[in-house]
């Protein structure tokens, strides 16, 4: 007899995804949604199992494919399940939704199909929504809250600024995401409410702010030195840029993972200046190595990678770098002392 325990359940469904099987994969999620409250189900076994695939990606244990290919299994459930929950029976409007630049979109929906079963009115948007879209929209519904999510560091710049422009606007936020549980100081930069670490927190987070006037604290600035060195790498960043290519010696990394990992840094170094920590980047370098995927033979070369990048921004906006140039230092020397 098969054991259906949450976990053994979990475990079913990422073979599943794993082998590519959507019909094995579909009826362990029937079996699940038989047996247990589709909170638990999405939560341990929808959210955990998405968690787990990615960090068997991570490790090099399943490829792209396969993480694609369980997400778009995990979010067409969600949906469904989010069409067949019962009209709303509460007067209040909840409009959840991804900043630009953020396309990672299961956490809002499965925040939307929470919040839709407890009662409330929820106009979900989905991922990459322009700033204009949330204001049209609040305007057009009279929505009571609008929440944002944000996964990475380049997303959470871009939620800063989305929340920015409805606070100014007198539209009350809420936000949260993977990328604040990383940095707990980062939700001091954001003009809203932080929603929490998890999502029943976000859930009874949210209540409260549909209950109760609440007035979220201030942000935190990023520093002149920080907004003066934010202005000098997004001016001079296709420089900085050819002036890596130029200068990076030959390495034994594919030239697209290379160019790959290039964007990927100045988008990252771009985010963290605008919100006024450097040291946000220093969680995206492991990102950087798998990036990199020649790392775990040759670790020198990442380290050449970043000491050439360095040298690149200090050619380019030599006197206004100071951020970029110290976080690149002491990155270096921990990749050294590895």
């Amino acid at each position: 007899m098969l054991d259906t325990t949450l976990d053994s359940l979990r475990a079913r469904w990422i073979n599943a995804c794993t082998d590519f099987s959507e019909s094995t994969a579909e009826q362990t999620l029937n079996q699940a949604f038989s047996l247990f409250p589709v909170e638990a189900v999405c939560l341990e076994v929808l959210q955990r199992g998405l968690s787990e695939i990615g960090q068997l990606w991570y490790e090099n244990r399943a490829n792209v494919q396969q993480e694609h290919f369980a997400s778009g299994l995990a979010m067409r459930r969600l949906d469904a399940l989010l069409n067949a929950s019962p009209a709303p029976t509460r007067n209040q409007t909840v409009i959840v939704g991804c900043p630009p630049d953020e396309w990672h979109a299961f956490t809002p929906l499965l925040l939307s199909l929470f919040l839709r079963r407890r009662g409330l009115n929820v106009i979900y948007l989905g991922a990459n929504v322009p700033v204009s879209k949330f204001s049209d929209t609040v305007k057009n519904s009279k929505a009571n809250l609008v929440v944002l999510a944000a996964q990475q560091l380049t997303s959470a710049a871009t939620l800063q600024q989305t929340a920015l422009a409805l606070s100014t606007a007198k539209i009350p936020v809420a936000f949260g995401g993977r990328i604040f549980n990383l940095h707990s100081d980062l939700a001091e930069t954001i003009s809203g409410s932080f929603l929490g670490y998890d999502l029943n927190a976000a859930l009874d987070e949210i209540e409260v702010l549909l209950n109760n006037k609440v007035k979220p604290p201030q942000p935190r600035t990023a520093s002149q030195v920080y907004a003066a060195a934010h202005q000098a790498f997004v001016s001079k960043r296709d420089q900085i840029e050819l002036t890596v290519k130029e200068s990076l010696e030959p390495l034994s990394i594919a030239p697209e993972d290379i160019r790959t990992g290039i964007h990927f840094l100045g988008e990252n170094i771009t985010a963290a200046l605008q919100l006024g920590d450097m040291a946000y980047v220093s969680a995206e370098v492991d990102w950087l190595k798998v990036l990199l995927q020649s790392y775990e033979k040759h670790p020198q070369q990442l380290i050449h990678f970043m000491e050439t990048y360095s040298q690149a921004v200090n050619i380019n906006i030599n006197g206004s770098g100071h951020p970029i140039i110290d976080w690149f230092t002491f990155e270096i020397e921990k990749l050294r002392a590895q």
